[in-house]
């Protein structure tokens, strides 16, 4: 029986399951998140630019050429997405309309933040957030536009990058959650005191983004669990080994003047890229119709 994703989401966050989401910057990297028996995949926002546009993550993007990537990520998988909706594209009233558009193309779960625009990764430096009240608006705005009420609303705050003040980032963690937010992304926490603390306070279930060499100490997902999170993201680690495996076939076809070799070293064989295409599934279909 089918089942929206949204309900997905939230069956896996009142379960005692704890969630590990990659990231997936292209329909293929989703299904690949799939495949490996990831329960969520995180649509990331930087790695939206990155992979597709070639730019860094200061909100170049627009909303509407966000929602397309994001679409193609959710019709190649089964699995629930979360996309990143960076400050939500504007005042609360652009919000609204932000929120209507996602939850009408299934999009599972929306997560947003308090940077002020330009907004930039969370482990950049130079943040600046709006205030906590004009937050406040835009997650109001954002759940009443949603179309789907059962789409989880993500509130991140980098206020702790932006104020240097971790009890202000606790403050706007815990007045989202009042406003309607069903989940606290609290970024860049800098100390393992910090990541101790964040679960403690927050009312409702948390996330952590682990950037490798980032601002946050990288431990074990194990060890994220015990600390009370529900939800740790690698937003970008995909993207970054994707980039060092075209890196080194490019050089490898340079000195070797050729590929012979590469299969199942520096690529995945012809048969494996057609394997998780479903191309068997297209081939019996082109039969079934002629």
């Amino acid at each position: 029986m089918y089942m929206k994703k949204s309900l997905k989401l939230r069956q896996l966050l009142e379960s005692d399951q704890f969630i590990v989401a990659p990231g997936a910057q292209t329909a293929l990297f989703a299904r690949l998140v799939e495949n490996a028996g990831y329960p969520v995949a995180y649509a990331t926002g930087a790695g939206l630019s990155n992979m597709n546009y070639c730019l860094p993550d200061y909100n170049l993007i627009t909303m509407s050429e966000n929602l397309a990537m994001a679409k193609r990520l959710n019709d190649a998988v089964q699995i629930p997405i979360i996309a990143d909706i960076d400050d939500g594209y504007g005042a609360p009233i652009n919000v609204y309309r932000t929120a209507m558009e996602y939850s009408k193309i299934g999009i599972a779960g929306i997560q947003m933040e308090d940077q002020q625009n330009p907004k930039r990764c969370g482990h950049f430096e130079d943040h600046a957030v709006i205030s906590t009240m004009d937050m406040v608006a835009k997650i109001k705005a954002a759940r009443k536009g949603m179309v789907d009420p059962d789409m989880v609303l993500i509130a991140r705050t980098d206020a702790i990058s932006a104020t240097g003040s971790f009890e202000e980032a606790i403050k706007r963690g815990q007045a989202y959650c009042e406003a309607g937010a069903d989940m606290i992304f609290i970024e860049a926490p800098r100390t393992l005191e910090q990541m101790a603390e964040i679960p403690k306070r927050i009312p409702k279930p948390t996330i952590l983004n682990i950037v490798e060499k980032g601002k946050t100490p990288m431990i074990p997902n194990k060890e994220i669990e015990r600390l009370g999170y529900k939800m740790v993201i690698y937003a970008n680690a995909t993207l970054k080994a994707s980039i060092l495996g075209v890196e080194r076939l490019l050089e490898y076809l340079k000195v070797n003047d050729t590929t012979d070799g590469c299969d199942d070293e520096l690529m995945v064989s012809s048969a494996r890229r057609h394997e998780i295409l479903d191309k068997d599934l297209y081939v019996d279909l082109i039969r079934e119709f002629e």
